[in-house]
C-alpha cells in the first residue's frame, strides 16, 4: 500500500509542477507614456482585475475618462479604449508584457482606424497629471 502511495505521488508531481502561472496583477492606477506617429501619449489608466483576469476601468486622456476593457494572460496584458483626436474617433489597443521585477509593463499600441502604431511604457501609480 505504501509503495502505491509513493508511486502515485511521484507520478502526479510533474502535473503539479506544470500548473500555469497566475496572471500578473495589474489592478490599480498606471501612468502610461508613449509615442504614436510623432504624437506623445500620456494617460492615467485605472484597472480593476477580476478573478478570471479580465480588466475593466478607465483611462484619463487630457481630462476625459474613456471606459477601458482588456485581459491579462500570464505576463501578457492587452487593453483598449476609444478616444478622439482632432475631432476623429479612434480605438487604441495596447499590447504589453509585465515585468514583475520592475512592477511595470511596456509594449506597443495600435490606433485604428488611422493604421498607426507606437511604443509605450506603463509605471504603477499616477506619477504625473494627465494632460
Amino acid at each position: 500500500m505504501k509503495q502505491f502511495l509513493i508511486a502515485g505521488l511521484m507520478l502526479s508531481a510533474p502535473l503539479i509542477a506544470q500548473a500555469p502561472p497566475a496572471p500578473a496583477d495589474v489592478s490599480g492606477a498606471w501612468t502610461i507614456h508613449g509615442s504614436v506617429a510623432g504624437v506623445d501619449v500620456l494617460e492615467v489608466c485605472t484597472f480593476t482585475q477580476s478573478t478570471d483576469a479580465k480588466l475593466t476601468g478607465d483611462c484619463d486622456v487630457q481630462g476625459t475618462k474613456w471606459p477601458t476593457t482588456g485581459a491579462v494572460k500570464d505576463a501578457d496584458i492587452t487593453f483598449q479604449h476609444s478616444g478622439k483626436y482632432n475631432g476623429d474617433d479612434y480605438t487604441i489597443t495596447y499590447h504589453g508584457k509585465y515585468d514583475k521585477d520592475k512592477s511595470a509593463f511596456d509594449g506597443n499600441m495600435d490606433v485604428d482606424p488611422f493604421g498607426v502604431s507606437g511604443d509605450f511604457t506603463a509605471s504603477r501609480g499616477t506619477t504625473v497629471a494627465a494632460q
